[in-house]
Formats: structure tokens, sequence, C-alpha cells
């Protein structure tokens, strides 16, 4: 009796079959679990940055990326859900809804190459800072890149891809460019290999500046220990000169020695209130620094497993084949997407544990007094305002000789200072800051 080979009987692996399930799985659920952490968190973001009524360069691109983290997420989902429902073969889908999620999730990685190289030039070029990154070019730029993007994103995918009955399938002539040049070159690139090169270098310049900025402040600092030393012998050769040694009399013919200018020079409050700014403004500089270079870093380590999958399994030859290995790399994919993906929703965790104003503003909107607050620093502008108006002409007088003792006694004004901060006080006034950079 003759027996027959059944081969094409023969079951796969279960090593296979449980690696592959345990994938598919991946698939199905880790969209969900990111999506329901990241949309409410970059809501929060942008709701607790904008309620701080101070926007700025560095702010504007923050709250930009957590606008698109949140949509790319969304995007993402609703992508992988229809796709699972099978309902990924209609020409909306193939042509619009699937280059649109694309666009998204690469324009958010490029916005944060644009916020580092916004803190490289205020950490290493801190006077080119104010006329290079104005508001006005920074919303251009970002207009700039989203409209580049999402065009040739949607202008490649809307020709090449078209739907069929199993889903989107690429058209017969651009199959060559779609799988060889789109697939492992452009698309890559965009998404994940440029930003990642760029940040990983913006950020290592940004961390040597800081660290040169550093020893250049410890040498200022050594050098005006002596400073100090020099201001007491020359208000003692003063007062040496008032006393008759070597000086004019006094004018009263008494001999009492008069007080130098340098002691008798008092310290404005205008001095003590510039210097209050420029040590408010450091600080906000080193927070929303070390904040960014924080999301830099941890975006890097995320989007390093899916350079790697890219570089090493392109050379893979058994692409197709249904073989244990095949299932290993099938999963590694997931696991690479699924750390990939996360660095849309961790930033508001990160920016919530290194920036302290970040921190004490989101309780404040949690728990409502900053609302109350601004309306409450809206209601005493206008109060000052009418109170101001007031006053007749002859209280002009008493109010010029009044005005060293009103700026002694209230030398924060509320809405004296208009400017830009990336970040209002944590506590007392909630007014606005000028620009200072902390490096």
């Amino acid at each position: 009796m003759t027996v027959l080979p059944l081969t094409h009987l023969t079951r796969p692996d279960p090593r296979y079959v449980h690696l592959k399930e345990v994938a598919d799985d991946m698939q199905k659920y880790y969209l969900i679990v990111l999506a329901a952490i990241g949309v409410p968190s970059n809501a929060l973001t942008v709701a607790t940055i904008l309620s701080m009524n101070a926007l700025s360069p560095a702010t504007f691109f923050v709250v930009l990326l957590a606008v698109f983290d949140g949509s790319a997420l969304v995007l993402k989902l609703l992508g992988n859900q229809l796709g699972l429902l099978e309902l990924d073969n209609r020409a909306w889908f193939c042509q619009f809804l699937e280059p649109l999620g694309i666009s998204f999730t690469t324009t958010a990685n490029w916005i944060l190459v644009l916020i580092c190289l916004e803190r490289f030039i205020s950490v290493c070029y801190p006077l080119k800072k104010v006329y290079l990154f104005t508001k006005r070019r920074s919303f251009i730029c970002a207009a700039i890149l989203v409209v580049t993007l999402f065009s040739v994103i949607m202008a490649i995918l809307g020709v090449t891809r078209y739907p069929t009955r199993s889903g989107c399938s690429t058209r017969e002539r651009f199959t060559w460019f779609y799988k060889n040049v789109w697939f492992f070159y452009i698309n890559p690139g965009l998404y994940f290999f440029l930003p990642f090169c760029l940040i990983a270098i913006l950020t290592g310049f940004i961390i040597y500046g800081l660290q040169q900025s550093r020893k250049h402040r410890m040498s200022l600092i050594r050098k005006s220990e002596d400073q100090p030393k020099s201001g007491e012998e020359m208000r003692f050769l003063n007062t040496r000169g008032e006393d008759g040694g070597g000086g004019r009399p006094s004018s009263a013919g008494l001999g009492a020695p008069r007080r130098s200018r340098a002691l008798s020079t008092p310290v404005t409050p205008t001095a003590l209130h510039n210097k209050k700014m420029l040590d408010d403004t450091a600080r906000v500089e080193r927070s929303i620094t070390l904040m960014l270079i924080v999301a830099a870093v941890v975006f890097l380590v995320l989007s390093l497993p899916m350079c790697l999958y890219q570089l090493i399994f392109r050379f893979y030859k058994d692409r197709g084949a249904r073989t244990v290995q095949q299932a290993e790399w099938r999963l590694y994919l997931m696991i690479a997407f699924l750390l990939l993906d996360s660095s849309h929703a961790v930033n508001f965790f990160l920016y919530f544990f290194t920036a302290k104003r970040f921190r004490t503003q989101l309780l404040r909107i949690v728990t409502g007094r900053a609302f109350r607050c601004s309306r409450r620093l809206s209601r005493r502008g206008r109060n000052a305002g009418v109170n101001g108006n007031r006053l007749g002409p002859g209280t002009a007088s008493k109010s010029a000789s009044s005005s060293h003792l009103t700026e002694s006694t209230d030398l924060v004004p509320h809405h004296g200072r208009q400017g830009n901060v990336y970040y209002p006080a944590s506590s007392g006034d909630r007014g606005k800051m000028s620009i200072a950079n902390a490096e």
C-alpha cells in the first residue's frame, strides 16, 4: 500500500500560531489604550498652556504638538478599527483617510524637530533668538511644514492607492515605486528616520550649550566675588576725604562726615523689579528647556526600535514564509509600533513631572481656580482704570510725589508688563513677563 505525502495538510508550527495570535491581539487593542490615555492628556496640555495667556514661540509649538499628537491617535485608531471591520475598501479611506493619518503622525514628529531647533537657538544663540523666532515666523514655519507634508503624502498615496474588495491596493504601474521607494525610503524617512537624526543632533548641541553656559556663569560668579571688597575700599576713601583727611570740609563747617554717594544711593524698586523679572524668566527658560529635552530624549528611545526594524528587516529574505522567525519579526514590529505611537501620548506626563509651573497651572485648572483668578485680575484692571480716570488735575502733584512710594509697595503690577513668557509665576501675580534667556 502506497502512502501519499500529506505535506499540503501539514499544520503550521504551534509557536508560529501563538506568536501570530499575540501580534494580532496587540494590533487590535493597543491603539485603543493609547487613544484613551493620549487624547485626554493632550487636551489637558492645550487647555493648561492656553489658560496661561502667555503664548510664545515655544509654547505655540508645544500646543501645536499636542493638537497633532491627539489627532494622530484618533486617526490611527479610526483607520485600524475600520480595517478590522473590513470597511477599508472604500475610495475615501484609501485616498483620504489613510494619507491623512500618516500626514498627522509625520507632522507631529516634525513639530518636535521645530521645538528642538527653537531651544537650540535659545540656548546656543540667545541674542539671535529675539528676531529669528518671533511669533509671526513661528506661525509661518508651522504652516509651511504642515502644508508641505500634507501635500507630499496626499499626492503620493492619492495617486498610487485605490480600493479593492480586500482593502486598499497599489495601482499596477506604481507597484515598484510603492514597494521599493515609498515603503523603504520616503515613508520611514519622513516619519521617523529624519526626525530621529535631527532631534538627536539638536539635543546633543543643546546639552553641550547648557554645559558651556554653566561653565561661563560659574566663571562670572567667581570673578564677581572680588567686587564687594573694591566697593568697600572706595566707600572708605570717600568717607576719609569728607572727614578732613585731604578732602573738602563739610558745608556746615562742623567737620561732621557726610555719607558718600555710594552709601546713600538707594536700591530703586525698578531695579528690584527688573532683577525679579530676569530671575523669574531665567527659571522659566530653564524649566522649559529641561521639559523639552526630556521629551526629545523619550522620543529617541521610543522610536529607536522602529528604526532598527527598518534597517534590518529589509535584508530579511523569507518575508512571506510562515515560519517562527517570521512570526517573531511580526511581534517585534507590533512592539515597535506600540512604542512609536506611545510617543504621541506621553508628553503630557513628561511636562507634568518636569515643569513645576505646568503642574501648578494644571492643578489650578482642575480645581477651577485658574479661570476665577483670570476673572479677578481682569476685574482689578478695570477698577484700576476707572479709579485712574476719576483723578482730577488737583491731585497730579500729590500722585507724582507719592509715585516712589507706590512703586516700592507694588513692585509687581497686575497688568503693567506686556510681553511673552513660557509659563507665568506659580503664585502671586499672574501678569506676563518679558523674555529673558536663561543661558
